[in-house]
């Protein structure tokens, strides 16, 4: 039987409840109404918390399935000689559920290495077996569980470099030191609140607030309550760079609380890179002051470059706000002198590649100089047919020699 504390918290239960129910702590107490009526209504809505967290928490490898699918993953396709790949090593991320990764995304090794709220410490998350068995297969040069056609790392890698005749079957052999860490995260990535006031199609088919959804709301601040005590609490010099993505950070509420508790600590060594939409930043602008000194990045999304497309793929969005918004921060970084940089980031698709050129202007007039132009990656909110049709920078796609010209024109790199 699952504790309720576990997957209601009394906001959301004083939501749900009627007039006439027991109190929150009565009802996670088992001291439920003597009359018959209300024991029924409560009992109903106990089952219905239970079956619905049994249904939003799927096991992770259902989940490392759905993505492996998603990404086209192919295992054991890839050989490299070349200076090791570092990265399952400095890394850790948390994604939905709790769910933990040691990549820069859970797309690019599709395989949770365990759960954060299933352990005591951080470091049976980041020396797992599966952890373990991730490096191990970088140590010998097999890269057995990366998806080599979508990470940075082999993006920037000649395809000359890496072959494919290696073993199709997972090294077994014992662990080392060398396939441990002992040390805890320098890159922490959130990814598991997707709370976003916007509805992008290369994302997600709908808006997404679990600010106060019954069921998503307890998992993820118990999320927040086990990364406090089992990373925060234990930085004590080491660097840290933290990345909030997944949502929107400045409207989820589950982030805000673990960024007060952050900004509480006053540990300098901890960074910030913050993913955004640029809705909210003047809005918000008391909290980015406080942040100023501790941020490394804003990587703002435009995906666009004028309003009628901007409006087309970015769903729900503002694109007057965002540019008044983004010129407020640049004035805000000038004016103060911070050292954090400003990213623009485009998801290049069949919508929108054609003004990457003026995106490259767009950006040259907020004084932006780092421009991200990012492939598109699956994840399930189209069909795989749509989504081929829209992922333009694919190789494949035949207008893919036409997007290699708007490259040219914006003179920006393509990667393969």
């Amino acid at each position: 039987m699952i504790n309720l504390r576990d997957i209601v918290d009394p906001l959301s239960y004083k939501a749900f409840s009627g007039p006439d129910w027991p109190s929150f702590d009565d009802v996670v107490d088992n001291k439920i109404s003597h009359l018959p009526h209300i024991a029924k209504e409560v009992a109903e809505f106990v089952q219905m918390q239970q079956q619905n967290y049994h249904a939003i928490t799927a096991s992770g490898g259902d989940l490392e399935l759905a993505n492996q699918q998603r990404q086209q993953q192919q295992f054991y396709d890839k050989q490299y000689s070349g200076s090791p790949c570092r990265v399952p090593w400095d890394t850790l991320g948390i994604n939905a559920n709790g769910d933990a990764y040691i990549c820069s995304s859970p797309s690019w090794i599709p395989l949770f290495v365990g759960n954060i709220l299933e352990v005591e410490d951080i470091f049976e998350l980041l020396n797992s077996d599966k952890a373990q068995r991730i490096r191990q297969e970088i140590l010998a040069g097999r890269y057995y569980y990366c998806n080599n056609k979508i990470c940075n790392f082999f993006a920037a890698k000649s395809p000359d470099l890496y072959h494919d005749t290696g073993s199709q079957e997972p090294l077994l052999e014992e662990f080392t030191e060398a396939t441990k860490v002992r040390h805890l995260p320098k890159n922490l990535i959130l990814d598991f609140d997707y709370t976003c006031n916007l509805h992008c199609g290369s994302c997600r088919t709908q808006t997404i607030n679990f600010n106060n959804d019954h069921v998503r709301r307890p998992i993820n601040f118990r999320i927040v309550e086990k990364i406090k005590r089992l990373i925060i609490d234990q930085i004590d010099q080491q660097p840290m760079s933290i990345r909030w993505c997944g949502g929107e950070l400045f409207i989820s509420a589950a982030y805000l609380d673990l960024l007060e508790y952050i900004s509480a600590q006053n540990k300098s060594t901890i960074k910030h890179i913050i993913q955004t939409n640029g809705h909210y930043l003047q809005s918000r602008q008391q909290l980015i002051q406080q942040l100023a000194p501790h941020i490394q990045s804003f990587w703002v999304s435009f995906d666009a470059a004028t309003a009628d497309t901007y409006h087309r793929v970015r769903r729900g969005g503002s694109w007057d706000q965002l540019l008044k918004n983004v010129h407020w921060l640049m004035n805000f970084l000038k004016s103060n002198q911070y050292k954090f940089s400003v990213s623009a980031t485009f998801v290049v698709q069949l919508d929108n590649y054609k003004e990457i050129p003026q995106f490259v202007e767009l950006c040259s007039t907020f004084n932006i100089k780092d421009i991200l132009l990012q492939k598109m990656w699956n994840w399930g909110t189209w069909p795989q047919k749509e989504f081929d049709k829209n992922n333009i920078y694919n190789p494949q796609h035949p207008l893919y020699a036409d997007l290699s010209k708007m490259f040219a024109q914006a003179k920006q790199t393509i990667k393969y």
